[in-house]
């Protein structure tokens, strides 16, 4: 019987000022991802220009912005400002409220990244806003023939990443495989866990799978074997199981507090002290 439960292959959206970006999931998949609302991955080669993600609003959520290639520069309503560049990563937690920007930068071998969005559990929703910058190095490796492993969060073969989400029970690994090799994983018990395979084709045990492809695992050890060098992102959660309301940059639980938010932002108290 194959782990797979289900396959979501990337659409092309356009987002903030003019980015095409491909949405791997979010708002209609919601239940099969939980805790995780969204997966955005984004790619260019060679030089270009991007209009970026002017200043927008969050609520009730985290945002995880993580380069793999090129940079993008932030800016928030806190003062906080900084390049996220390649192998860096910036988890953001917007709790009660924040405005942001960012914009990609120009690089001659283009950019290539992820913007993932991860709940907050209900009591957590109007939390300070707060973030985390994981600059290079920071984030460790296991390594082992053909094999790399980058643990951005939870801990695989003792290394512990540098994000601490165990309150959501969240791993998240940055997986490179080169040709030919095989990695073992296990889906946790009581955790929604999947695969977002960017570069190059392999199997799940005996599933074949593609590129720019997300796909939803059940519970237990499977092995995923590389047909040509392969990157993934694999990550697992504990799912809230809470009720969701989400209009656009918002997510709230009840529709009473999605309309006060955007009231707050439309009568400019949006960052009042609660």
């Amino acid at each position: 019987m194959s782990i797979i439960l289900k396959t979501f292959k990337a659409k092309q959206v356009m987002e903030g000022a003019g980015v095409l970006v491909n949405r791997v999931f979010g708002y209609y998949e919601t239940k099969d991802f939980d805790p995780f609302l969204m997966l955005d991955y984004f790619e260019t080669k060679g030089q270009s220009e991007s209009p970026g993600f002017p200043w927008h609003p969050h609520k009730g959520i985290e945002t995880i912005t993580y380069f793999v290639r090129g940079s993008g520069a932030h800016e928030d309503s806190m003062g906080n400002k900084g390049i996220i560049g390649p192998g860096e990563l910036q988890w953001m937690t917007a709790g009660k409220g924040i405005y942001h920007k960012e914009m990609p930068g120009s690089s001659p071998d283009g950019y290539q990244g992820f913007q993932f969005w991860v709940n907050l559990p209900q009591k957590e929703k109007l939390v300070a806003p707060s973030y985390k910058y994981i600059k290079k190095g920071e984030m460790k490796s296991y390594h082992t023939d053909g094999v790399e492993v980058k643990v951005i969060a939870g801990t695989y073969h003792d290394i512990v990443g540098p994000i601490d989400k165990s309150n959501l029970g969240i791993s998240m690994f940055h997986v490179v495989l080169e040709k030919g090799k095989t990695i073992e994983l296990t889906r946790q018990v009581n955790k929604e866990g999947y695969v977002f395979v960017f570069e190059g084709k392999g199997t799940i045990d005996k599933d074949n799978i593609e590129m720019v492809t997300a796909y939803t695992l059940g519970e237990g050890t499977f092995k995923i074997t590389s047909k040509n060098k392969m990157q993934f992102i694999y990550a697992e959660g504990a799912p809230l199981n809470e009720p969701i309301v989400w209009k656009g940059p918002i997510v709230m639980n009840t529709r009473e507090e999605i309309e006060q938010t955007f009231q707050d932002l439309n009568n400019g108290t949006f960052l009042k002290d609660e």
